[in-house]
């Protein structure tokens, strides 16, 4: 499951991080608690994996805390370039900042553009001395540590961490501890492989989910350019029924993604994508959660979605150290955002 790769060792360290990170949420329970509180609306903000982890988290957070602010996604650069998405941000705000190495320049920029607005900021991020942090109003540490790639096991402590803010994950010591063992016993290597074989010969793959599962979409769409370097596009089944489907030929794979199961109209509307997609003749693989409540039913499906695309780059003779065209060819923007 590990193996000599980078990405394999990082993704095996997940669990430790989300362990780990959860013992520092629980340490700064009091003073989370009293942020968020304070809040008239919560923001979350996030660049690249960090945005397709809040994509993941805000669904959860507004079914589950239904008490308090509702979470607002919104990209870091939107923000640091002049407010593109019109949202704003208020004095009465927090802002929740997601990155790993503390020191992406859309991210840093917009936290400070939110702290000079009067908002507080929550800070997220694997290194206590960098940028991000030492401007915020209250750093979070992530137990992630340093990785080399794409990222694996950062995206779980993050995952991990906002939901537990949100106070959809229990941090309590024993909870976490069958948190982190349920996630190693999950991560089937043989059925990645498996679901690789097929994935590794598909001419574009379509990665479809609803509300979070949508997110663990984006999540894995990110992870399949970067490693299994081959087309892919994250969606939900509707976009995909009105309009991306026109584009879709039987060399083509679906990965639909489900957490929870699906039921009533939900599961209606999936069997009669399914019955289109036969038609077409494309091949449709289900990731299905085993974990019964929303949150570590997320964890879970982002740890496998991440050993999947791991099982598909290898299979597919595409997998690579590090990134060819990023920070060689695309070099942070520090010098565009001040």
């Amino acid at each position: 499951m590990d193996g000599p790769d980078a990405m394999g060792r990082e993704i095996l360290q997940g669990p430790d991080a989300v362990e780990a990170t959860l013992a520092a949420v629980e340490a700064l329970r009091p003073q989370i608690a009293t942020l968020i509180g304070e809040a008239e609306r919560i923001v979350l903000i996030g660049t690249g994996a960090s945005l397709a982890v809040i994509r993941i988290a805000a669904p959860i957070w507004r079914h589950t805390a239904r008490h308090g602010a509702s979470p607002l996604v919104r990209q870091s650069t939107e923000i640091a370039l002049g407010d593109l998405d019109g949202a704003g941000i208020e004095a009465t705000d927090v802002v929740v900042a997601i990155s790993q190495s503390g020191s992406s320049p859309e991210t840093v920029a917009a936290a400070r553009l939110a702290r000079d607005a009067g908002a507080s900021v929550l800070a997220l991020t694997a290194h206590p001395d960098s940028a991000l942090a030492s401007g915020a109003t209250l750093g979070l540490p992530l137990a992630s540590g340093e990785e080399t790639g794409a990222a694996t096991k950062s995206a779980l402590a993050s995952l991990a961490a906002v939901l537990a803010i949100a106070g959809c994950l229990r941090t309590e010591a024993a909870f976490v501890r069958g948190l982190r063992a349920d996630l190693v016993a999950r991560a089937i290597w043989s059925e990645a492989l498996e679901a690789a074989e097929l994935l590794a010969g598909a001419r574009h793959t379509w990665m479809l989910g609803f509300g979070a599962d949508e997110g663990v979409a984006a999540a894995a769409s990110l992870l399949w350019h970067e490693k299994v370097i081959r087309p892919a596009t994250a969606a939900t089944p509707s976009e995909f029924r009105h309009g991306l489907i026109e584009a879709v030929a039987p060399q083509d794979v679906v990965l639909l993604i489900c957490a929870p199961d699906a039921a009533g109209r939900t599961a209606t509307y999936l069997d009669r994508l399914r019955g289109e997609l036969r038609t077409l003749g494309v091949a449709v693989l289900e990731l299905r959660a085993t974990a019964a409540e929303p949150g570590p039913a997320a964890i879970e499906l982002l740890f496998r979605v991440q050993h999947l695309a791991r099982a598909t780059a290898l299979a597919a003779g595409t997998y690579r150290e590090e990134f060819a065209i990023l920070r060689r060819v695309v070099k942070p923007a520090d010098d565009l955002l001040g």
